[in-house]
């Protein structure tokens, strides 16, 4: 609907399903395409109203806080709710009494900062005159109420806690065809590019920067697709042997500062690592695969003249997101596939599920590194009967 529901507390205040009562439709919060993160100014630096969105009286700032900005045409869509309002006001906790002069017609009354509409029928054949409501969890009780033309009071229980701004607005579904273009019904807009809750925790910087944030507990975080890399460093055991521990553990910690680099400037984000291998997500397969070319190229320049080969894997589909020992984590067949890919993989060689190999612009990465696919059968572990492979090599 291009507003958001949920406006505060970060991951950790991702719910899966919620309502939007002003388009009067459930919701599935996937943290692929359906949350938009956004970013202000810091109260320490600068102090605006909008960081107290329970103190704004103006319908126009209401409005800017409850849509987001990468609605298409933003501007004009205010523009033009806002000229259809007939009275603004604030919904102090407890009851107040609203007076209205209605005619003949349709109206909504809404609470854009809780995601609430109250849709209000005026016909002479309606008598009522003074009609209460109940403004809790998100929404009006009832949704619809009918009064006759005239002078009518409306009495709301605000239930909420704190003060509401809200808006009557005449004919609002003509003020949504006039907006959206499309007469008797609320579609979804078009949205320009925007920072998604997929993209976001798939990022180094976030990681880096954001340790403490916590994601929802119980069931966690579903994405419904995540590109998963895992690496090994062949040859580990021998080199610990070979070298002595001390020296082999800093050529594998400057192999790991490497990877990291190569993985952030990719678009994607370390896991974790897991003895001398490392897990990485990222947001987009193709920045994977990216990613994996650089690491086979690259990790020869590190090792204190040390050989050093990985091997890789990558698998993307569907995983969930969790906290483990505080700190993001991912579980799930996908992240089993994606490990068991990695095992496949043979030295110097980066192995992709066909899911990976399908993905939009893979193979135009695979062009420009000039790598050549062979198609593979293995069976992996713990995953079932033989499955298809590609080595990119």
């Amino acid at each position: 609907c291009g507003g958001f529901i949920t406006t505060a507390g970060g991951l950790q205040a991702l719910q899966k399903k919620l309502d939007c009562g002003l388009c009067r439709a459930p919701v599935q919060a996937s943290i692929d395409d359906n949350v938009e993160v956004a970013f202000t100014v810091a109260p320490s630096v600068r102090k605006i109203r909008f960081h107290d969105p329970d103190k704004l009286t103006s319908i126009r700032d209401v409005l800017t806080v409850f849509f987001s900005t990468s609605v298409s045409d933003l501007e004009r869509k205010k523009q033009i709710i806002e000229s259809g309002a007939v009275m603004t006001g604030i919904l102090k906790p407890g009851i107040s009494e609203i007076k209205m002069q209605l005619e003949a017609g349709s109206y909504a009354f809404g609470s854009p900062l809780e995601h609430a509409d109250l849709e209000i029928v005026v016909s002479p054949k309606n008598t009522a005159q003074t009609v209460l409501v109940e403004l809790i969890d998100g929404s009006f009780i009832p949704e619809t109420i009918n009064l006759a033309p005239g002078e009518q009071t409306l009495s709301v229980r605000n239930r909420v806690g704190r003060e509401r701004v809200y808006g009557l607005i005449r004919e609002p579904q003509k003020l949504m065809a006039d907006s959206f273009g499309t007469p008797g019904r609320k579609p979804a807009p078009t949205f320009l590019p925007y920072l998604g809750g997929k993209r976001l925790v798939t990022t180094q910087t976030f990681r880096d920067l954001f340790r403490s944030e916590s994601i929802p507990s119980g069931n966690g975080l579903e994405f419904k697709n995540l590109t998963l890399l895992f690496t090994d460093l062949k040859g580990s055991t021998e080199m610990y042997r070979r070298i002595g521990d001390f020296k082999a553990y800093g050529i594998v910690r400057e192999h790991f500062a490497l990877l990291r680099t190569i993985v952030a400037k990719s678009g994607g984000a370390v896991v974790k690592t897991i003895g001398d291998a490392i897990m990485a997500s990222f947001a987009d397969p193709s920045d994977a695969l990216e990613a994996a070319t650089r690491m086979n190229r690259e990790v020869k320049s590190v090792g204190m003249g040390e050989d050093l080969v990985l091997k890789i894997g990558l698998h993307t589909g569907p995983c969930i997101a969790v906290e483990l020992n505080d700190r993001l984590d991912y579980f799930g067949q996908t992240v089993n596939v994606a490990a068991r890919v990695q095992s496949a993989a043979a030295a110097g060689e980066i192995a992709v599920s066909p899911d990976i190999y399908a993905s939009p612009r893979v193979r135009d990465v695979i062009a420009g590194a000039q790598l050549k696919a062979q198609k593979d059968a293995v069976s992996l572990k713990g995953v079932g009967s033989a499955v298809e492979i590609y080595r990119l090599k």
